[in-house]
Order: structure tokens, then C-alpha cells, then sequence
């Protein structure tokens, strides 16, 4: 349990970055058949970050010939229709939980904590048994380890011999520069495709190698508000597919199920950018994943009053966000064939579409060919095929220099790649 490993109780207290890389390094340990934990990258400060993979024994036991298998579903091409119907049907959904990409958005990391010990612990469960069988889970408990340690820093300083409620008490109240950001005061949830920043490049490799069919970003937002998921509202990206807003439905209304089971309030149709391809919730999707972003009221610390006079807790952050992840990952698994075949699917007609009007996109090396180069090399960092011409190019009557790059849009990516290069977006 967590108690036994870091000291305290699941929302007793709120655990450092150095607290949760332990309680994940013991549940690895103690269930090493079941688990690969990886470090992925460290940040700035040097904290490790981390994804812990739960699955069933069978399929972590043949990992390396899973995430191929996985690799083969995301490139259709070439890809034979009985290999096809092979992959959809033994092919586990991997569902990638990631959490805290602001450091001073509290109760998801907690979540992801005791959403790991749930998923490796549970006896006699049948929604923990369908997900075991079923799917694969990525847990990335803590995006963001330096802005977290800065907002505990602050909070622990502010802090009483009890919490105090009182929205004005100095535990509730952030110094200048806030726990939101990294070492380097950067957003990470706006870095998506710049990659600026080592957190972002060791995340995106953890897609390119799981290419996982479900993302979900967890965050936080004021301590008045009360819980959103999926649904978005509209206008949705034209470049995502129809059978991504069905998902988002599905999976929306098993957690409102549950959320209504215990009276716990929420919305969804929210107004959230799914234009902007540095998002962590807009990125995956572009790439063929259900993405989205889960909202929890925050209480700042242990506890928060709310303008109507009720008490919020860092504990009800954690339940309501353990709950929202736990039912899409079970919504995941009850729907495994028909999520691969969606994903494959988008991936296979991303290639298509192609194929057909504007084919592909010129970067001329000319008259900065460093910066045309790190554009590539941008591209290239986000499973984006560029190619390099060795000799000059003619493109209808214009000369295009040798060095220039090549970005063909039928390819599976190719929708990433006109959201990105695209002059414009259409709403």
C-alpha cells in the first residue's frame, strides 16, 4: 500500500515527485510479472519521469513482440487484410493516463498512485479483470516533477499546524512563478510539437513506441468548479474523424454513470482548443488516439472552501479522477476489437487522403537552411516521414535547392502534418 511504502495514506498528504517515484518503483517490484516501469526522461532538475505499463502476465511476459505488433497496426501500409484481422483481435487497447502536467494541479497524480495499486491489487473485481485481460494501462503519475516540488515548497512553507480552509490563507496562494510551469517557467501542455523541452521528448517516444488508441490528459481547474470530461463542445478539429467524437460519447456517458451513482457533479461540452496540435489532449489525436482532457475542481491543498460554503478536499480530487480513469479504461477494454479497428482505420484513411488534392509539402532549405533543418527535425520527432532531395527539384515552375525536405502527407501521420502545415484550419 501506499502507506507502507511512503509514509502516508491515499490524500492524508500530498507526495513529493521523489515520493511517487518510489510507491512506483514498489509496485513494480512487487509485481514484476505484471509491470515495465520505464523512465522515460529526467527534467530539468534532474527528477526522473516515468510510465508504468500494467498488464496481463501473458502479454508483458511477450513485450517486445506486442509494442511490434502495435507498431504494425499504426502503419496500414502494406499491411495484409488477414495480418490486419490478426492484430484487431489479439492486439490488448493500451490506454495512456498521464497526469500533472501542471505542478500545481494536485489530486491527478495522487489519482494515478492509487489507480496503479487497484489495477495490480484488486481480487474478485470484474471491471479490474476485464481491463487485465483486455487492455494494457500506461500510468505516467507526474509530467511535470519540478513545477510540483516548486508548488509544495511554497505550500508547505504557508502551512499551518492544521489546513485551514479559507481560500485566502497563505497555503492557498501562490508566490510568483507557481508551481504551473517546469524548471524553465514553460508550459509543458503547449509543447506538444515544439518539443522545447526534455519532459515533451522523452513523452512523445512513449507514444511512438505504445501508440496507444486512448490518451487522457488529467488537470485541474478552479476549486468552484466541479468535474468536466468528454464530450467537447464544437467546433471540433476537421481533421479528426467521426468515429473519435463517438468514443468521446462512450466513454463520457460510462463515467457520468458512474459519477451519478454517487451524486458527484460534472459537465462535458466545454469549450477546449482541439485546433492547436501542442496539446496533450489535441497531439494524440491527430495521430489516431482518443484524446482527452478530464477536469477536477482544485483544492490547492488538503482542503478548499467553495463560495457556497462546502468543504473540497485533496482526497475528493483524487477519488473523482481515479474514478473518471478506471472507467475509461474499463470502456477501453469492453470495446478493445472495435477501439483497434477505429484506430486503424483512422491511420489507414489518413494515408488515403493523401493521395488525393495537396500530396505533399517543400521545406526550402534556402535562404536558412539550419532552420529549415530543425523544422525537419521536428517533424521527424513526431513519427512524421520527411524525406531529403539530394538534387535540385522543379515543383511547377520553381526550382527548389537540393537539401530542401519532402513531407508526403500520405502516410498514417499525414493528418498531424496538415494540421501543422496547413496556412489555415478551418473551423
Amino acid at each position: 500500500t501506499q502507506e507502507q511504502v511512503i509514509g502516508h495514506a491515499v490524500g492524508d498528504q500530498i507526495s513529493t515527485p521523489a515520493e511517487i517515484v518510489a510507491y512506483f518503483e514498489a509496485l513494480a517490484a512487487a509485481a514484476p510479472n505484471r509491470t515495465e516501469l520505464a523512465t522515460y526522461a529526467h527534467s530539468e532538475e534532474g527528477r526522473p519521469l516515468q510510465v508504468l505499463a500494467i498488464g496481463s502476465p501473458e502479454r508483458m511476459a511477450r513485450l517486445a513482440a506486442l509494442k511490434a505488433d502495435l507498431a504494425k497496426l499504426a502503419d496500414p501500409r502494406g499491411l495484409a487484410a488477414d495480418e490486419a484481422d490478426r492484430l484487431v483481435s489479439t492486439l490488448p487497447a493500451v490506454v495512456w493516463l498521464y497526469h500533472g502536467v501542471h505542478g500545481n494541479e494536485i489530486s491527478s497524480p495522487g489519482a494515478a498512485l492509487a489507480l496503479a495499486h487497484h489495477l495490480l491489487a484488486a481480487v474478485g473485481d470484474a471491471q479490474v479483470d476485464l481491463i487485465r485481460r483486455e487492455a494494457v494501462v500506461l500510468i505516467d503519475p507526474l509530467e511535470n516533477p519540478d513545477g510540483r516540488a516548486r508548488f509544495l515548497a511554497a505550500h508547505r512553507l504557508a502551512q499551518g499546524p492544521w489546513p485551514d480552509p479559507e481560500p485566502a490563507a497563505a497555503e492557498h496562494v501562490e508566490p510568483w512563478p507557481r508551481g504551473r510551469s517546469n524548471h524553465y517557467l514553460f508550459d509543458l501542455n503547449r509543447d506538444w510539437f515544439a518539443q522545447t523541452q526534455p519532459e515533451t521528448r522523452g513523452r512523445l517516444r512513449v507514444f511512438l513506441e505504445w501508440f496507444p488508441q486512448v490518451a487522457i490528459d488529467l488537470h485541474e481547474m478552479g476549486g468552484d468548479a466541479t468535474y468536466f470530461f468528454a464530450p467537447p463542445a464544437d467546433p471540433q478539429n476537421p481533421h479528426l474523424v467521426d468515429s473519435q467524437a463517438e468514443w468521446h460519447d462512450r466513454i463520457g456517458r460510462a463515467i457520468a454513470a458512474r459519477f451519478d451513482e454517487r451524486g458527484e457533479p460534472y459537465f462535458v461540452a466545454e469549450v477546449f482548443d482541439a485546433f492547436y496540435p501542442g496539446y496533450g489532449e489535441t497531439w494524440p489525436m491527430l495521430l489516431g488516439a482518443v484524446g482527452a482532457t478530464y477536469e477536477q475542481a482544485s483544492a490547492r491543498g488538503l482542503v478548499y472552501r467553495r463560495t457556497d460554503e462546502t468543504e473540497l478536499t485533496y482526497l475528493d480530487g483524487i477519488r473523482n479522477h481515479f474514478t473518471a480513469a478506471l472507467e475509461t479504461a474499463a470502456a477501453a477494454a469492453s470495446g478493445r476489437e472495435e477501439l483497434l479497428a477505429d484506430f486503424l482505420a483512422f491511420r489507414r484513411s489518413a494515408v488515403q487522403d493523401g493521395e488525393t488534392g495537396v500530396r505533399q509539402y517543400v521545406l526550402v532549405s534556402e535562404p536558412d537552411p539550419a532552420r529549415t533543418r530543425r523544422l525537419a527535425e521536428l517533424l521527424v520527432g513526431q513519427g512524421i516521414e520527411v524525406l531529403v532531395a539530394e538534387e535540385e527539384l522543379r515543383v511547377g515552375e520553381r526550382s527548389v535547392p537540393a537539401g530542401s525536405f519532402v513531407v508526403p502527407l500520405a502516410q498514417p501521420a499525414g493528418r498531424l502534418v496538415r494540421n501543422l502545415l496547413d496556412p489555415a484550419v478551418p473551423m
